[in-house]
């Protein structure tokens, strides 16, 4: 589904080239509009209809340009969005790998771990998943985030059973979120693939 950002675009870059070919035919069609029954072929044009029309097109023109300029900007922006999803991820994955191997850990650490390796990467990627949607479409970021929400909620249910005290469910519930998370990784690796 488009952003509202991309829908002004498209409905811009429409308006555009209907305000272009109305200016373009207004001023051809004002131009041959009366015979050239006089001496003087300039007096047959009537002036003021062909400058509208030229302005109407001129207004076309403009709003096109704005259009390719704001879809420029907007692929600069998904750009800088893919690259957070790409380093959160691996932040993420990486965080998650550690706890994986040091299940031995005390489950005040284990709180303290999530809460400062991966409250952030949880909270950028999700900021940035629309850039998946613009790079991918949709059925990739379906599939994507299906994984990463899996991974998401087992990463809480681990910090939750770290602060219950169940040390089992932790380690069961932080596997099960790194299986996620490698899942989304090869999901995303094989999307570039596919572009």
């Amino acid at each position: 589904m488009p952003t509202s950002f991309q829908v002004d675009v498209i409905v811009m870059r429409a308006l555009g080239q209907i305000l272009m070919w109305f200016g373009f035919l207004g001023g051809a069609f004002a131009s041959v509009s009366q015979l050239e029954l006089q001496a003087d072929k300039w007096a047959t044009v009537p002036w003021l209809w062909y400058a509208a029309s030229m302005g109407v097109g001129v207004v076309g023109i403009v709003l096109l340009r704005r259009a390719k300029r704001e879809d420029h900007h907007d692929h600069d922006k998904t750009d800088a969005e893919y690259s957070v999803i790409t380093s959160s991820l691996a932040e993420l994955s990486s965080a998650v790998e550690i706890l994986c191997q040091n299940t031995q850990h005390p489950p005040a650490d284990t709180l303290q771990f999530i809460d400062d390796r991966c409250a952030e990467p949880l909270a950028e990627f999700a900021d940035s998943r629309q850039a998946l949607v613009k790079r991918f479409g949709m059925t990739v970021y379906a599939d994507v985030m299906t994984e990463f929400a899996s991974a998401e909620r087992y990463v809480n249910r681990s910090w939750s059973a770290a602060a219950d005290g169940y040390v089992d469910e932790v380690d069961k519930s932080i596997r099960r979120a790194h299986q996620h998370l490698t899942n989304a990784k090869e999901l995303i690796s094989k999307a570039e693939q596919n572009v």
